[in-house]
């Protein structure tokens, strides 16, 4: 599987060590303030025994507890390279605590993370510029969530929003 997977210079991703095969989604949609608060989790299998972290692609995202298995794990979120501001920045997550890191193995990953009110991933219309002009809209391609490069390769996806 490794050598089917191409690096992509248009993320900061490893899927060719890690790869999601599926995401759950939960948010709270806050109008007021412009923001979602989310836990994504995904269904990562292990490409690489020799996986020491997983890099997420992120953007405008206020990281806030990070699961593997239902256990806490360390992670960093890296600055964004001012000269490839489009990539946004890398959340590694740490692996090295996972036991039984064999090819193919699965592992339960989960994100609890607010986005910023000035995330670009969503489109937030007051009452005014909606059709009815009573109720606020929030428009989202990709779900304002975690790793948007991940998602080319999710091969299925749960969603719940509570609003």
């Amino acid at each position: 599987m490794a050598a089917s997977i191409a690096r992509d210079p248009s993320s900061l991703s490893n899927p060719h060590e890690a790869i999601c095969t599926h995401l759950s989604w939960e948010a709270v949609v806050d109008f007021t303030n412009q923001q979602f608060f989310a836990k994504a989790v995904y269904d990562v299998t292990i490409v690489s025994p020799e996986v020491t972290s997983l890099c997420l692609d992120t953007s405008d995202l206020d990281i806030q507890r990070v699961e593997i298995n239902e256990e806490p794990v360390t992670f960093s979120l890296s600055v964004p390279d001012g000269e490839k501001l489009h990539l946004g920045s890398c959340l590694e997550i740490d692996l090295m605590g996972v036991s039984n890191k064999v090819a193919g193995s699965k592992i339960s990953v989960a994100i609890l993370y607010a986005t910023s009110p000035t995330a670009s991933a969503a489109q937030w219309l007051p009452p005014a510029q909606t059709a009815g002009k009573k109720h606020p809209y929030v428009f989202s391609a990709c779900f304002v969530s975690v790793l948007f490069n991940c998602v080319y390769v999710v091969k299925s996806l749960t969603y719940h929003m509570h609003i």
